[in-house]
């Protein structure tokens, strides 16, 4: 029997090998794209285990930082290993080992995408797939995203064979020119990879869709009104489009279009805000009222000019009045006469400018000492 102190030396070592962590790592990647793998220090191992084929052993592809698999290779710093043109064989788990620290294990568990690169198209929109380089008749076969993303060695579904078939469900969808090959109003049911093979059956293109929803954002403006919550009686569709009556405040928030399989069409973010006039009809209204205000000191200053008008003109015939009383000769009178003849066009006088208003002022003050001196001469 081992002593109580190396019984109790072997356990604590063996629960902390048995306990190390494993970093954990996961990867994706396109297909054709080269996989880099880090080697933080030399005389490293590095096996790999095949998704497709989980019961055969590991493929060793490094051993004490020395390559022993003809697929992969060192770059110049000797930092990483590489795998060129990765493809769907190389999907599955890569073990990084330090044999000097066997606590040191790296888990990296590598993805393929059925793709050499994904496009983004929204939906209802038509998918182009360029046909450039690839000689006609062509095979154009398909795996949805499930398929592509997690079993990628799963066979293809054929959308259109050599002979120009279409697959059910696909009829009057794909149409095919020199230039591209084309399916039409895509939906979340269409995601997934596309392969085109040329005539003699080689792959040319490997290509993955990603149909996006619909997002628009709306911002009402509305008068404060009775708030419901029900929409029976104010949502109604009126051919494609969608109409809700009477926008509250409570109807903020997010609406989704879904098709009949579930997929989002379309998501509309509302927003409800109290109502206010544009700021250019405010500026407007603002104009105005400065107009108006204008308008209105020039009424009042013209109303007081014609009182103070008005008041001189009785002034003037209260003297010519008393003046036409005495006997101080013909003269005398006929000036009278036309001093109280003018005060009294002036006093009908309101409309006329201030030019035509000085003036008359000037003949009065003229004719008053007209007065004054025919009164020194008689």
């Amino acid at each position: 029997l081992l002593p109580s102190p190396l019984i109790s030396i072997f356990l604590s070592s063996s629960f902390t090998v048995f306990s190390a962590p494993i970093n954990e790592d996961s990867m994706t990647l396109f297909h054709g794209e080269d996989f880099h793998i880090l080697l933080p220090a030399p005389g490293l191992e590095v096996t790999f285990q095949n998704r497709s084929a989980q019961r055969s052993p590991d493929v060793v592809l490094m051993r004490g930082g020395v390559v022993v698999n003809n697929k992969t290779k060192l770059n110049r710093q000797l930092s990483h290993l590489i795998i060129d043109a990765v493809g769907e064989e190389h999907e599955g788990v890569y073990m990084v080992k330090n044999p000097e620290k066997p606590e040191d294990v790296r888990r990296i568990t590598l993805t393929v995408r059925d793709c050499s690169n994904e496009q983004i198209i929204k939906y209802g929109d038509n998918y182009h797939i360029q046909l450039s380089g690839v000689i006609p008749p062509i095979t154009l076969e398909y795996k949805p995203s499930a398929v592509e993303a997690n079993q990628t060695s799963r066979p293809a579904l054929v959308l259109l064979t050599r002979t120009g078939l279409s697959r059910d469900g696909y009829q009057g969808r794909i149409s095919v020119s020199k230039q591209q090959v084309t399916l039409s109003t895509v939906t979340g049911a269409d995601e997934g990879s596309y392969t085109v093979r040329d005539a003699e059956g080689v792959i040319q293109r490997k290509v993955c869709l990603n149909v996006k929803e619909i997002i628009i954002y709306i911002a009402l403006f509305a008068f404060q009104a009775k708030e419901t919550l029900g929409f029976q009686d104010r949502l109604s569709l009126e051919g494609s489009v969608i109409v809700l009556d009477q926008a509250t405040g409570r109807d903020e928030g997010q609406f989704k279009i879904i098709d009949f399989l579930g997929f989002t069409v379309s998501t509309v973010h509302l927003s409800v805000q109290p109502y206010k006039l544009e700021s250019l009809y405010v500026a407007i209204i603002a104009l105005l009222g400065l107009l108006v205000f204008l308008l209105l000191v020039c009424l009042l200053s013209c109303l007081i000019k014609v009182k103070k008008r008005a008041k001189r003109a009785a002034a003037l015939e209260k003297i010519a009045q008393n003046a036409g009383k005495e006997d101080e000769g013909e003269a005398f009178r006929e000036v009278v006469k036309n001093i109280t003849k003018l005060s009294e066009e002036s006093k009908h006088s309101q409309g006329d400018n201030t030019e035509k208003s000085q003036s008359t002022e000037v003949d009065i003050k003229v004719s008053i000492c007209d007065i004054f001196l025919l009164k020194l001469r008689l």
